[in-house]
């Protein structure tokens, strides 16, 4: 009896902890997001293009911001995110401004110019199942709207 109770209360707690904890990661998904988009910004300013049009603010190497480690194509990479400065794949007038994809859950996250999130599904970008709760509400970020990812 001890058991089926027990059993009973992680099948109740487990989807609730996911959330939590994906919630979390987001979180500092959101304040990267926001350094990398400032960065970019910056880069914009001080060479008088837009990102769309510049591709040395697309590239992580030569922003003043350190998140994770610098891939090869000027990517910043966390054990969880890929963070790509500049804007992502669709947007042609650099409103983008650095985009996060999700590596657990095959989801993107994009910082707009104008300080908003927007988020999507990647589509394929990592080899992972969709999340089974809808994490563009969980998060309280509009779905769609110019973001992706690859």
């Amino acid at each position: 009896m001890v058991v089926l109770i027990i059993g009973i209360l992680s099948a109740v707690a487990l989807p609730q902890y996911t959330k939590s904890v994906t919630k979390a990661r987001f979180a500092e998904a959101f304040t990267n997001l926001k350094t990398i988009a400032e960065a970019v910004k910056v880069c914009e300013l001080e060479t008088g293009t837009n990102v769309a049009n510049d591709s040395s603010c697309a590239n992580g190497a030569n922003l003043s911001v350190s998140v994770g480690t610098i891939n090869q194509h000027g990517e910043f990479e966390t054990d969880k995110f890929l963070y790509k400065p500049g804007p992502g794949t669709g947007d042609s007038e650099g409103v983008v401004k650095a985009v996060a994809a999700y590596k657990d859950l095959d989801v993107c996250i994009c910082a707009h110019e104008n300080g908003t999130f927007t988020g999507d599904l990647a589509s394929g970008c990592y080899p992972v199942d969709t999340p089974t709760f809808n994490i563009f509400k969980l998060l309280n970020i509009e779905e769609g709207a110019n973001c992706r990812c690859c």
